[in-house]
């Protein structure tokens, strides 16, 4: 476990990269099955940093994580009644929320990196 916590900015900037690449890929009009193969991997590294960073000592987090992390899992389930349920009023009132979250989020922890 110890070798994975001093890979945590690798974990972060490795997911955010594939997620990029994997929007960039669907944009293009590259097979779907790639998209969703680079999709999964960049969430997979995004899991692994927050394990460890939950699992860090001395980690507290604040408000404006739990702000983002709420609005990554109502897009997680806006997806569901996107694709699995089709109900495309619930899906875009969970999507706009968790918008709204993960920017509430996104200032609160400016705010707070400024002080």
């Amino acid at each position: 476990m110890e070798k994975i916590r001093k890979h945590k900015k690798t974990f972060l900037y490795g997911g955010l990269g594939l997620l990029f690449v994997s929007f960039a890929v669907k944009w293009l009009g590259v097979s779907i099955y790639c998209f969703w193969i680079l999709f999964c991997m960049a969430i997979i590294l995004k899991a692994l940093f927050l394990i460890c960073a939950f699992s860090s000592k001395g980690f507290k987090p604040g408000l404006w994580l739990y702000l983002i992390l709420a609005g990554a899992v109502m897009i997680l389930i806006s997806m569901i009644f996107k694709t699995a349920v089709p109900v495309p009023v619930l899906h875009k009132i969970l999507f706009y929320g968790a918008v709204s979250l993960k920017t509430a989020g996104l200032l609160l922890m400016i705010f707070y990196r400024q002080k």
